[in-house]
């Protein structure tokens, strides 16, 4: 598509009057998907569309394609055998261990390219083995965190369907949960109509709220947990983000143990009394927890419950802006007309910042509400852009009305 969309342009140069070797000229000084080419290779291509039509601006491929050119068999099996017994050498590092055992001329010989390439083949790139190290089969040994605190583990899980009486719509929930390593005790846990963002923030915040600050947080891979927004908003407090490895679901055997007893204790009571609102649900969860859960004896735990042994910590104290840290944070370009663009939507912005390079603070809990800072300060609140009532204003109040 990228010749396509060059040759098209020199056609439409053409019909408005240009010389030929001035379109050429021209289009070799544009970036075509962020590659420039020389006019002789746009010609080239020019006239093999005149002669084909768009097939003719198909690459062919090699006649040699997928055969080794640079390699000798007995080169390519010694760069095997040396990747085998030493996976962590560096291209760089074989060849020269190839060029002091005589297998390779000094001075000469292949590329690291070619090498690469051949590694990649054979399946011994260094992406592949890494992959294949982490492939264990289980967990290794039984670990526990020394204090309260010391780690969170934070993870989401499918809720309940609610049926509303009556003939309304049914609804799904999903379970965003946090969990102390040390005492299990559950910060705070909650059901969303969502599994977005918004939820395992808005689950954050009220874990933190109540019991204080971890000093690291542990997910899985899933997109929430890998967001730049949560490890901003962990980064701003001072907890380590953690993430266990793909498919090593062992590795977060605690909360998925916490869940299992949330289906056998919490969620088999609703069969009987089944919750109709979302709140309803939530309360009966939250009383659960505190009466059921929390005073309960664990078995894991000594003899104690997880509030006997998570009150033996202390508590990491909130700064006092902590809330405003929550915000997502987004640069953007202020236009002349004193707009910026978010999420295809226009908002206005103090006049003063056109043309400048400002930042945008939103609250993931309250998105109409958009802070705007410039250098460090922020200089008012974004709002916004209305152009049927801005048609009503002429140049000269603008600044006025913007007050």
């Amino acid at each position: 598509m990228t010749r396509h969309a060059a040759v098209s342009w020199i056609q439409q140069c053409r019909q408005e009057g240009h010389p030929f070797g001035a379109c050429l000229r021209r289009a070799a000084c544009l970036e075509w998907q962020g590659r420039c080419y020389s006019a002789r290779t746009l010609e080239e291509w020019y006239y093999a569309h005149q002669a084909h039509g768009f097939a003719g601006l198909e690459g062919r491929p090699r006649s040699d394609c997928g055969r080794r050119r640079a390699l000798a068999p007995e080169l390519a099996q010694a760069i095997v055998e040396l990747r085998k017994t030493h996976p962590g050498l560096t291209v760089t590092a074989l060849l020269a261990r190839l060029r002091a055992q005589g297998v390779l001329e000094a001075g000469g010989g292949c590329s690291r390219s070619t090498v690469y390439r051949f590694l990649h083949q054979q399946g011994l790139d260094p992406q592949r083995l890494r992959a294949l190290s982490n492939e264990v089969g289980g967990p290794t040994k039984a670990w526990e965190t020394a204090a309260p605190n010391a780690l969170w583990m934070a993870d989401v899980m499918d809720g309940p369907t609610l049926k509303a009486e009556g003939k309304g719509p049914a609804q799904r929930t999903w379970l965003v949960a946090t969990l102390d390593d040390h005492s299990r005790l559950c910060p705070h846990a909650q059901f969303y109509p969502h599994q977005k963002l918004t939820a395992l923030l808005d689950c954050l915040r009220q874990s933190f709220s109540r019991r204080g600050l971890p000093e690291a947080l542990y997910t899985d891979q899933g997109k929430i947990f890998t967001g730049s927004q949560l490890k901003l908003v962990c980064a701003n407090l001072g907890i380590r983000l953690l993430h266990a490895k793909p498919y090593a679901a062992w590795s977060k055997g605690k909360i998925e143990r916490f869940f299992r007893t949330l289906q056998e204790g919490f969620l088999s009571e609703l069969k009987f009394e089944p919750a109709h609102e979302l709140e309803q649900l939530n309360g009966r969860l939250w009383d659960w927890l505190e009466t059921r859960y929390h005073p309960r004896v664990h078995s894991a735990l000594e003899g104690q419950s997880p509030r006997q042994r998570f009150a033996a910590g202390h508590l990491r104290p909130l700064p006092e802006n902590w809330r405003a840290l929550f915000c997502e944070r987004l640069s953007r370009r202020v236009r002349l007309d004193a707009t910026v663009s978010l999420e295809s939507q226009l908002w206005e912005v103090p006049v003063h910042l056109r043309g400048r390079q400002v930042e945008l603070r939103r609250d993931p809990f309250e998105p109409s509400r958009i802070e705007v800072w410039c250098q460090g300060s922020l200089c008012g609140l974004a709002s916004r852009c209305d152009k049927t009532l801005n048609a009503q204003f002429s140049s000269n109040n603008y600044e006025a009305r913007r007050r």
